[in-house]
Formats: C-alpha cells, structure tokens, sequence
C-alpha cells in the first residue's frame, strides 16, 4: 500500500499502550498490515526484520516480523510460554547479538530475553496460529510484542544494566558501535 513514517523517539506514542484488533478484517486492518509490510521492507538503516503497529502511529495490536525471508502478520498476538532459558544462557557470549530498533535510529543493546516462546495470533482471516520461536526470531516477536505494550528495547538494556551503543562513522567513514555514556 505505502511506505508510512516511523514514529521515533521521544514521541509519546510509543509509550501507550495498543488496543486489540477487531474481526473480521476491515479494509482498515487489510491496509495497515500491507504498510507495516511495505514500510519495514523500505527500511535500510538498519534493515528492518520486525514493525509494529504503534511504530506507524496506529495503536492495534498488529505487527510483522520477516520469518524465512517473508514479512508474516501476527494480530493479536499474545505469549503462551517462555523459556527459562536466557539467551545468556544459550548462547556463547561471542553469540549475543545486539537488538536496534526503528523507532530508535542508531542505538544498540544486547537484551537478554527468553530464548524460546510459544505465542498465539490470528492471520488476516482471523484464523488461529500457535508457533514455538526460538533464538533471533524469538527475539524479534518478543520485541515486537513488546511495542504493542509501550515497552522499548532500550528499557530491558537498562534494566539488565547492559550497555548501550550508538553507531558512528569514524575519521575514515567506517562505522564503528561507541559505548553510550549512561
């Protein structure tokens, strides 16, 4: 449909939570879930694997995450299980991966989740799924769910005492991840 503005920080936005979608799907509904698609396919810096709903100024409990290379809508969706098993847990540390965000252009953190979540949504059509997601796509519903409950990325890294990194060029114009003075 088109490619939407992200809404960023510090909008307030972000910080409310979303209201669950209605069935059966609108052409309201239809609409948002083709932006959500062709907006986080637009996005470069960084790529985008995951948007919400919020991200696009609209609170409905909707988002896409790029599983096996296609952008899945997930609506409704809600956590049924976690493991408790940390990524920390397992994985080595040379594994952990950083988490960035759309609506927080050019910061990182790592964020130690569950590495395993069953979570339940509805399609387009209003049909029920249930999948277990484990290690990065398991991060990425996580993160995404957690947009939908006026949660941030940032908040985790904080909250595990984590660092924070901002993405910079250097003297030579290579990037470079700079520790964020908190």
């Amino acid at each position: 449909m088109a490619v939407k503005k992200i809404v960023t920080v510090p909008n307030s936005l972000l910080r409310k939570k979303s209201k669950p979608a209605k069935f059966p799907a609108d052409k309201q509904l239809k609409s948002l879930v083709a932006d959500l698609i062709d907006t986080a396919e637009a996005a470069r810096e960084p790529e985008g694997v995951g948007l919400s709903a919020v991200q696009i100024g609209k609170l409905t409990r909707v988002f896409v995450v790029k599983i096996k290379g296609k952008f899945i809508p997930f609506i409704n969706p809600q956590i049924n299980w976690r493991s408790k098993r940390m990524f920390s847990q397992a994985l080595k540390k040379d594994e952990l991966f950083l988490e960035g965000c759309l609506s927080i252009p050019g910061f990182y953190g790592v964020v130690d989740r569950p590495f395993s979540v069953k979570m339940a949504w509805q399609d387009l059509e209003g049909k029920k799924h249930q999948k277990k997601f484990e290690n990065k796509e398991s991060a990425y519903v996580q993160h995404e769910l957690d947009h939908l409950n006026a949660i941030l990325f940032t908040d985790h890294v904080l909250k595990q005492k984590n660092k924070i990194y901002r993405l910079e060029k250097d003297n030579q114009g290579k990037e470079t991840m700079v520790e964020v003075e908190i």
